[in-house]
């Protein structure tokens, strides 16, 4: 009887075994959920500035020994210029950050001009001086490319909240320029002109500069205050030339970032502020001489994208 027993429990236990193997090979594994990889981690943060310069214009440009104090408001008298012939302007800046590494860029092309009592020559006798600067109309065009390397010595606050931060910064910039002065001039004021600086043809002298380029070193400092995330004062100054280029140059510039639109990949903010920059810079002699002694300064309003 127990023998009997013991068997059919066995042959129970195999049925039983059988059935589960069928069953377990009906079911479909369960799937596994893929575990997405990290996104890859990028240390850099890169700002693309293009903005607008409203300069005005203050001080004195020489050509082939001629020179025109020049000063000139943008709205009073440079807004006027025919655009974009006479009046054009083209910048960006660039800036990219490695904690507390940034390298920074900015690019700058303008073509002003100033007349009609903005402009003067006061290298001519006094009589040819009334008469020229009565109908003298001055232009200049320049490129102004900036490159430095920033590197930032102080740093206090969160970014979450409220945040300082100062930069030291040193580079070159470099300078391209072209210069021209026009005269209405009668035929009596035509004789009196240096030939060496004008082409006289019929009532019209021009005299131009050619292409003149330098390249000044610079250094300087930047603070940087975060009021709230968001809302952002920088305020920067430089000083550059030494002899190297120009004799002397300067920079001033304080902005207002705030943010204005939010994405995944990015971060727009409007930017408004204030620009000053000054050169004095000179070549040759006589009736070589071209000299640019001026100060450049005006509002700045533009649209930053920061990723």
């Amino acid at each position: 009887m127990q023998r009997h027993l013991k068997a059919a429990v066995a042959c129970f236990a195999t049925i039983l075994l059988h059935s589960f193997a069928a069953s377990a090979a009906d079911i479909a594994p369960m799937p596994v959920k893929a575990i997405p990889a990290p996104a890859p981690y990028d240390p850099w943060r890169v700002d693309i500035t293009p903005y607008g310069w409203l300069p005005s214009l203050n001080g004195s440009s020489t050509i082939k020994g001629q020179t025109f104090d020049i000063d000139a408001s943008f709205f009073g008298d440079i807004i006027h210029r025919k655009i974009p012939k006479e009046l054009f302007g083209l910048m960006t800046a660039f800036e990219a950050r490695n904690d507390r590494l940034a390298v920074l860029a900015d690019f700058v092309y303008l073509k002003l001009g100033a007349s009609k009592g903005a402009a003067r020559a006061i290298s001519l006798d006094p009589i040819s001086t009334l008469s020229v600067s009565a109908s003298l109309d001055a232009k200049v065009e320049m490129i102004i490319t900036e490159l430095a390397g920033a590197y930032e010595i102080a740093r206090w606050g969160a970014p979450a909240a409220t945040m300082t931060s100062i930069d030291i910064y040193g580079g070159g910039r470099l300078w391209w320029q072209q210069a021209e002065a026009d005269l209405n001039v009668t035929a009596a004021l035509a004789l009196q002109l240096p030939k060496h600086a004008y082409v006289i043809s019929g009532g019209k002298a021009v005299a131009k500069s050619g292409d003149e380029a330098w390249v000044d070193p610079m250094v300087g400092m930047r603070l940087r205050h975060q009021f709230t995330p968001g809302h952002e004062v920088t305020v920067s100054g430089d000083v550059g030339g030494f002899g190297a280029g120009s004799e002397l140059s300067w920079q001033a510039v304080g902005l207002y970032r705030f943010e204005v639109h939010r994405t995944a990949t990015g971060i727009w903010s409007g930017l408004v502020g204030y620009r000053a920059l000054y050169v004095d810079y000179s070549k040759g002699a006589g009736s070589t001489l071209y000299a640019f002694d001026m100060l450049q300064h005006g509002p700045v309003f533009g649209l930053s994208l920061r990723f």
